[in-house]
């Protein structure tokens, strides 16, 4: 939750004492400083019975070009609330793009118009005293230029019967917008916490430096001490929101052995014992090894190239290619299109009840929650990791990677110098059930390779193919752009063959002169927004400990 340090009018008029609310607002924490910057003769008219008030208390515009620079120095972002198209001209010019929108605009059509004319802004919605139909008329206008609704409740205090905290749980489920909160209550610990168990993204508060002078708004704000106190609460307590995963973490693993009751020899039931192994633990380790199955992980998610994997492809859908041509595996024991049970997948469902493929319903998200739930209802010792967007992945490689595996009893099979794409990862289902156990966050598990890289207790082994063309292994096969989706059916036109299940690697090797490679330096991305270059990830692949290698040389490879 990022906690905004709102200046308002507490200032007065007086700039020296702004620069010092900025320098508080940074001491205690503050992720921005939020000020309302005005023209008082644009803002209201002269009739208005505080426009004097306003006249009196406004900060010239060079004295705000004097406090963004301050600001600058101090390295406190500043989030300016322009109250009219005067002051959003001078915030705009200085360099700012992203803005509070104060509620006294929620509904002026000139202003929104004006402010969203201006490129590449970005705003927060301030609604107090809002009702749906002004909010609506505002987000119509606005539109993607969105980053933020604000709800909070306009009376200084506000008394706690009146913060209608479970507005932000509205916004959540209507809007698809952050969320935050201006809080014009004096509580600095309970309330700021339970929007931060709320899911709040933003905290409003206001500072002062003494509540004694009376300045605008003093009732509702807070000394430096307290807004230091009540950032160090928030802090503190985040910690304890995790990341809201199900999952055991590092230092929660450990009292496995000791909480879940075994599988003990001799016992009829699962009983507390110093020996044995929880059930799923004993259960993985009686899956034949020779039971492979093929996952055929795919959703209809993808925004780079929507619907990719139902795209017309060589006699059919893409998916549904690539299904049959994977079934022509002479080692592989069974196949599923492995794919999550949202209702967003189910025109895949239905593509595959049209086909009559299998399909195996698992988490959305976390690709090895879904491996595994396939690997155990199959009773399979090994799996296959086969993506849906690879639709030339290629079944003989995998009936060469079975051997592998079971010829050194491994843990993790790849295929290495062959174009990206045609390859896959076969995971014995023992090694793949430890490994999520001790991941921090399943949910990254799309990056699955990346976990097999950094474990060093895997055994991993490979298939080195062997061919005079150099550059084979940086031809890109993977489906994630139009532009890779052009560059496949080009080679299929070369290739020339009606049926996918008919082509074979040696004709993708062959037809492969006429195609553009991946740019070495294209970006790959890992857990944790980490990147690293397309030719650094395949050498860090070839360079990894493989307990076994076999070459496999082109001249060995059959016709399909």
């Amino acid at each position: 939750m990022k906690i905004i340090a709102e200046s308002a009018f507490n200032h007065n008029g007086s700039y020296e004492y702004l620069v010092k609310l900025a320098k508080a607002a940074k001491d205690s924490g503050a992720d921005y400083f939020t000020v309302q910057v005005m023209d008082a003769k644009v803002f209201s008219t002269k009739d208005y019975s505080k426009y004097q008030l306003y006249i009196d208390n406004e900060i010239s515009a060079n004295n705000w070009k004097k406090l963004f620079d301050v600001c600058k120095k101090l390295e406190l972002p500043v989030i300016p609330c322009a109250l009219d198209e005067n002051s959003f001209d001078l915030c705009y010019k200085y360099g700012f793009r992203f803005f509070k929108l104060h509620a006294t605009d929620i509904t002026n059509e000139p202003f929104l118009k004006y402010i969203t004319s201006k490129g590449n802004c970005s705003f927060i919605l301030e609604t107090q005293v809002a009702t749906l139909m002004d909010i609506q008329f505002a987000l119509n206008i606005l539109k993607d230029k969105v980053e933020c609704l604000m709800t909070g409740y306009s009376n200084y205090p506000t008394e706690v019967e009146d913060l209608n905290i479970n507005v932000i749980d509205t916004f959540k489920k209507e809007y698809p917008y952050k969320v935050g909160y201006a809080d014009h209550s004096t509580d600095v610990e309970n309330i700021p916490l339970m929007l931060l168990a709320k899911g709040c993204d933003f905290l409003e508060k206001h500072i002062t430096l003494t509540r004694n002078n009376r300045n605008f708004d003093w009732q509702v704000s807070l000394y430096p001490e307290q807004f230091s106190q009540m950032v160090s609460s928030i802090r503190y307590y985040t910690k304890a929101l995790g990341n809201g995963v199900k999952h055991p973490s590092v230092n929660e693993l450990k009292y496995r052995d000791v909480i879940y009751k075994k599988v003990v020899k001799g016992e009829k039931t699962l009983k507390r014992s110093d020996t044995g192994e929880d059930y799923l633990s004993h259960q993985v380790k009686t899956f034949d090894k020779t039971n492979v199955t093929i996952a055929l992980i795919a959703r209809l998610k993808s925004k780079r190239l929507p619907l990719k994997v139902l795209k017309p492809f060589c006699s059919g859908a893409l998916i549904s290619d690539l299904y049959f041509r994977l079934k022509t595996s002479k080692r592989s024991k069974s196949l599923f299109l492995a794919t999550s049970y949202l209702p967003e997948d189910h025109g895949l469902v239905d593509i595959a009840s049209e086909n009559k493929m299998k399909v195996f319903l698992g988490h959305p998200v976390s690709v090895i929650d879904r491996l595994l739930g396939q690997a155990f209802a199959n009773k399979a010792g090994a799996i296959f990791r086969v993506t849906g967007d690879n639709p030339l992945t290629d079944p003989y490689l995998m009936d060469k990677m079975i051997e592998l595996y079971l010829k050194h009893n491994l843990d993790y099979v790849r295929v290495l110098n062959v174009p990206f794409g045609v390859s896959c990862e076969l995971f014995s289902t023992k090694y793949l059930w430890k490994l999520y156990l001790k991941m921090d966050n399943p949910m990254n598990s799309e990056y699955l390779s990346w976990f097999i890289i950094n474990d060093n207790d895997c055994r991993r082994g490979a298939i080195d193919f062997q061919c005079k063309k150099k550059n084979l292994k940086y031809l890109n096969l993977s489906i994630d752009y139009p532009e890779d989706y052009a560059r496949a059916l080009k080679l299929l036109k070369a290739i020339g063959k009606k049926n996918a299940t008919e082509i074979s690697l040696k004709d993708i090797v062959d037809n492969s002169d006429s195609l553009d490679i991946e740019s070495k330096d294209k970006e790959i991305k890992l857990p944790g927004g980490v990147t690293v270059s397309f030719d650094r990830y395949l050498n860090i692949l070839a360079d990894m400990d493989y307990v076994s290698v076999e070459k496999l040389k082109y001249e060995d490879l059959p016709d399909r």
